[in-house]
């Protein structure tokens, strides 16, 4: 792929389709491909910009909310800011950009203007599903673009229906750490937008004694911890869509959050900080989002899933569930908080990791003629 640029087409609007992107531009990178990271809320204006970080307290707040909105097709055209679009496109004119790998459906109103543009050259277009089943910004499409797929190579890392991962994107080039040089402790959270269950479910796990690795989404929160337990954050203040002082899209910087101590919020550049609290958990216990499931099939740490938001991360519960690399909450719940059922859904993940495909490698070769 030399002298080839690949356009890395993802969404700050929620983490399943900002991490992955970004962990695809670093191994990319890694191989000596030429990469370049576009972030969708960036071609909205910066009211409609703002009115995302209020979605989120309401989806944090009250998750019936969000699963509502799930359900909700939007033609996210209305939202487009048509100057920020065209001049993101005379550019990627300008150097003659042909290759992208496209992670939120919301770009693909963009791409195809962007193909009439440059026709009759040849624009390659990858779509990358990282989900078992279509979330929300591909099934809006569905309704305002139902031949959306005509002319775009679709990609899925998990094939639902032979139950199979087909592809993975590598965090981390570390093995996992074996199960009982783990300390016991389950991490917990409600993925990027802190949505879901995960509340509720504290105050029965600190009494059965589990320790417990709290992601928070409000400071508040903190106040819940019990003796052992541990409590990280996001900054606040961070924004998906904002580049950092390097003129680059960043990682989440993540703080422990101490009592009475200032947090010292810290990210890296090759994978996101929570990863590292997750690779030496015994569990990731949280709904079924895509990047979660990443970070389960790259530490080789078990799923206690909870309920799921939309159909696709149902699938996702699912397909967990019969590859023995999850459980439902209310199944390990039955079986008394079981150490031993983990450490089996462990040793299932470290077995079916060696199987999945390296995503940008397989890119890499199939781009490379």
């Amino acid at each position: 792929m030399e002298n080839i640029k690949v356009t890395v087409l993802c969404s700050g609007f929620g983490l399943g389709l900002y991490i992955p992107g970004l962990l695809i531009d670093r191994r990319l990178r890694e191989k000596g491909v030429s990469t370049e990271i576009e972030v969708f809320e960036n071609l909205i204006s910066k009211n409609k910009r703002n009115a995302i970080q209020k979605s989120r307290k309401a989806y944090h707040s009250n998750f019936a909310v969000a699963l509502m909105s799930a359900r909700m097709p939007m033609d996210i055209r209305q939202s487009i800011d048509n100057e920020l679009a065209d001049e993101l496109m005379k550019c990627w004119a300008e150097e003659n950009r042909r290759d992208f790998i496209v992670l939120s459906g919301h770009w693909l109103h963009v791409i195809d203007e962007y193909r009439e543009r440059m026709a009759p050259e040849t624009v390659n277009a990858e779509i990358l599903y990282v989900d078992c089943d279509l979330p929300p910004s591909w099934k809006s499409l569905q309704q305002y673009k139902p031949d959306y797929s005509f002319n775009y190579k679709e990609v899925w890392l998990y094939d639902f229906e032979k139950k199979q991962i087909q592809f993975q994107i590598p965090i981390s080039n570390e093995k996992p750490i074996p199960f009982m040089e783990r300390p016991q402790r389950c991490i917990i959270h409600g993925g990027g937008w802190g949505m879901g269950t995960y509340q509720g479910k504290i105050p029965e796990l600190q009494e059965k004694g589990l320790q417990l690795d709290i992601v928070l989404y409000d400071i508040g929160e903190a106040t819940r911890r019990r003796e052992g337990d541990r409590c990280f954050m996001v900054d606040p203040s961070w924004r998906a869509w904002n580049k950092n002082k390097n003129g680059s899209y960043e990682f989440p910087p993540l703080a422990q959050i101490m009592p009475s101590e200032e947090p010292v919020f810290k990210n890296k550049e090759e994978y996101h900080e929570l990863f590292d609290v997750t690779k030496k958990a015994r569990a990731i216990i949280g709904k079924p989002g895509a990047g979660t499931l990443m970070d389960s099939i790259s530490s080789a740490t078990p799923m206690i899933m909870l309920e799921p938001f939309g159909e696709h991360e149902e699938k996702n519960t699912q397909l967990w569930e019969q590859l023995g690399y999850g459980i439902t909450y209310n199944m390990w719940k039955e079986s008394d908080f079981s150490m031993e059922i983990l450490r089996e859904l462990h040793d299932n993940l470290v077995k079916g990791r060696k199987a999945a495909l390296d995503y940008t490698e397989s890119y890499k070769f199939r781009n490379s003629s």
